[in-house]
């Protein structure tokens, strides 16, 4: 499964912000923005509050502060026992040789382009292993049936590993999650872009696989390349859409 990489932008100009937290947003799900701030204070305040996070993309110039403010503070994080990475996003190149001696990421010259940050975070992700906790677990909320037919609600504490699909139900922002148990969950609030982010598989416009429960590809009786997906010890089959199916294909030989 996937672990989101929680990141903070540090940049005086908000349209600048707004555009890498969008840019990071529509093509790095596994990138998680905490925080958008406009200087260096607000800054340090996020990252003594929490230690989790990983990254930082951090503007130089912070016109209230100076105009070498973002490399001051990249310095700083030196010192810290479990340092961020740091990648400069700033609109003047004259510093970069001064940058690279708090060991960033990467020194990038606004306007940042898609590809850019693309090379970018690759190198973050082969070089900065993020390893899952085994004591991370899902919270999920979901409805439950009472006799009285009032809605009632109750809050599961799933192992990744427990889940076997997400399906989004018709008609409503809501999803169902199938168990391996056999158990399902329903009336969850959210979308499919929730639970791809977390790290499961999509295969349809409706479903969601956890991989490691695939077991093979099954045609549908009478349709050529028209498939379901069969798991692990489970009686469940999901149909795949044709669009996913050259990416399933690819994942399930994979190692």
């Amino acid at each position: 499964m996937v672990r989101n990489r929680r990141v903070i932008i540090v940049d005086d100009e908000a349209l600048a912000r707004d555009e890498l937290a969008a840019m990071l947003h529509s093509r790095h799900l596994d990138i998680e923005v905490i925080g958008a701030v406009d200087g260096t204070v607000k800054a340090w305040e996020l990252v003594q509050a929490d230690d989790a996070i990983e990254g930082i993309f951090l503007d130089i110039d912070i016109q209230t502060e100076s105009r070498r403010a973002g490399l001051d503070f990249a310095l700083n994080l030196q010192r810290l026992e479990k340092k961020p990475w740091i990648v400069f996003v700033t609109g003047y190149r004259e510093h970069a040789v001064e940058a690279f001696q708090s060991f960033p990421v990467n020194y990038l010259v606004k306007p940042v382009d898609n590809a850019a940050i693309d090379r970018t975070l690759d190198w973050v992700r082969r070089n900065f292993p993020s390893a899952k906790s085994e004591a991370e677990r899902l919270a999920v909320r979901h409805r439950i049936d009472d006799p009285s037919g009032e809605k009632l609600f109750c809050t599961e504490y799933l192992d990744p590993d427990e889940v076997l699909y997400v399906q989004k139900n018709n008609g409503v922002n809501t999803v169902k999650i199938g168990l391996v148990s056999g158990g399902e969950l329903d009336g969850i609030d959210g979308t499919l872009k929730e639970w791809k982010m977390r790290g499961f598989f999509q295969i349809h416009r409706r479903n969601l696989i956890n991989l490691q429960h695939a077991r093979r590809l099954e045609p549908r009786i009478g349709e050529n390349n028209v498939y379901k997906i069969v798991f692990k010890n489970s009686p469940v089959k999901l149909d795949i859409g044709p669009d996913f199916l050259p990416a399933l294909r690819e994942r399930l030989k994979a190692p």
